[in-house]
């Protein structure tokens, strides 16, 4: 599902119960994204940005997304939501 909100990404995450969304940071401000890492704990966000560099993606990882990549940049996009899934398994075989 293509979100073009906040407002869409909970709404989405709460629907499917998603495991992980990549959420564009040119579309969801830090400030959102830090409400969405806190309310959807066990979802891991992936964020995108054009532009992405260190400050952004220490700025991401600070309020709790698990990666930024660049938005062209799919298949460190993939590679990041994959690491979120294996270690989720890892987790839940663990417990």
């Amino acid at each position: 599902m293509l979100a073009k909100s906040c407002g869409e990404v909970k709404s989405a995450v709460c629907r499917f119960r998603s495991p992980f969304a990549v959420v564009d940071l040119e579309l969801v401000s830090l400030a959102e994204l830090r409400d969405l890492c806190r309310g959807f704990p066990a979802t891991a966000f992936v964020c995108i940005h054009r532009l992405a560099d260190d400050r952004i993606w220490s700025d991401a990882l600070a309020v709790g997304a698990v990666d930024c990549c660049f938005s062209a940049d799919v298949h460190g996009i993939l590679l990041a939501s994959e690491r979120y899934v294996v270690l989720s398994r890892g987790r839940s075989a663990a417990a």
